[in-house]
């Protein structure tokens, strides 16, 4: 039995995340203990969906592209910088996505097609953004803060998007330097075309 850990998703245009990672440098540059996402990781979460079992994987799949939302092709623009909590601490580090309704519509078709296979609607409220860094050690943000300050509404980039993704997360195999795991490997299962009008 192969089990698998997926969520829907968008990947960005490479334009997008040229721009996303320059912007980001300075950021990089304040060493903090932040690990950063890696630049091939980096993609718009619609819906995590969890552990599930192959089988289980492949008919998320068909449904999602036999019940796509209603939502034609649109453009995505991504602006400012900041973090998950507010306060002192910092858990995770993001880039913002404009208010879109079309993201808006795509995810809301996404969770009424999973809700029918039995996946529960997320408890929060749908929150878009790129997370581009964790953290769970105690450090003092305030260089950081500055910046964030400075670069809060920053425009980052747009790109069109014509498809979401459901993806697969695994972890890497473990490196050379010893029986530590590497990070995070996403692999696109289906590309779901948008509507076109």
């Amino acid at each position: 039995m192969i089990w698998m850990r997926i969520f829907t998703g968008i990947a960005l245009a490479e334009e997008a995340r040229e721009k996303v990672l320059r912007e980001l440098k300075p950021f990089q540059k304040t060493g903090t203990p932040i690990r950063w996402t890696e630049r091939r990781n980096i993609h718009l979460t619609l819906k995590f969906i969890g552990e599930v079992e192959e089988s289980a994987a492949v008919e998320i799949a068909e449904a999602l592209q036999a019940e796509r939302p209603a939502v034609a092709p649109f453009r995505l623009r991504l602006s400012g910088f900041g973090k998950f909590p507010s306060g002192d601490d910092l858990h995770v580090f993001w880039a913002g996505v404009e208010e879109s309704p079309e993201l808006r519509a795509l995810f809301a078709g996404v969770e009424a097609t999973l809700s029918r296979l039995g996946i529960a609607p997320d408890a929060r409220p749908f929150q878009p953004h790129l997370t581009l860094g964790r953290n769970k050690a105690r450090y003092n943000f305030k260089g950081l803060e500055a910046l964030l300050a400075e670069r809060r509404d920053r425009f980052l980039a747009e790109w069109p998007v014509s498809a979401f993704q459901l993806f697969s997360s695994r972890l890497a195999p473990a490196g050379p330097e010893g029986p530590r795991r590497g990070g995070p490997v996403y692999t696109v299962l289906k590309e779901i075309s948008l509507v076109q009008s």
